[in-house]
């Protein structure tokens, strides 16, 4: 699990990525980028209903906080990064879920 100071957890500071932050879209995700003044990235991950039932959100989020914590060492430091999983990720393996996160990542030049 990620630590406490690697995560976004107020909803003023989703709000302030989702205005003043760049938006990546990918197959089964949503990259929003922004600047934090902090040395290290932040991380945050939003499903919705749309996704699947409880179980399959959460399924989600653990595949996507796993890759997050293997790719996190290649990423630059210094951004918050929110991962908007879409409606259709529920159908996705491990495999499709890391070749899509690495492919938005390298989109958004981190």
């Amino acid at each position: 699990m990620l630590g406490r100071e690697f995560r976004i957890t107020a909803t003023q500071e989703y709000n302030n990525i989702y205005r003043n932050g760049k938006k990546f879209p990918g197959k089964f995700v949503i990259l929003y980028v922004a600047d934090n003044e902090l040395g290290h990235n932040r991380y945050g991950i939003v499903t919705s209903t749309k996704v699947g039932k409880a179980v399959v959100r959460n399924r989600i989020k653990r595949r996507l906080r796993d890759l997050v914590r293997k790719m996190d060492l290649n990423i630059k430091p210094g951004h918050d990064l929110v991962l908007v999983v879409r409606h259709h990720a529920g159908s996705a393996d491990y495999q499709q879920l890391e070749k899509d996160l690495s492919m938005v990542i390298r989109k958004a030049e981190l």
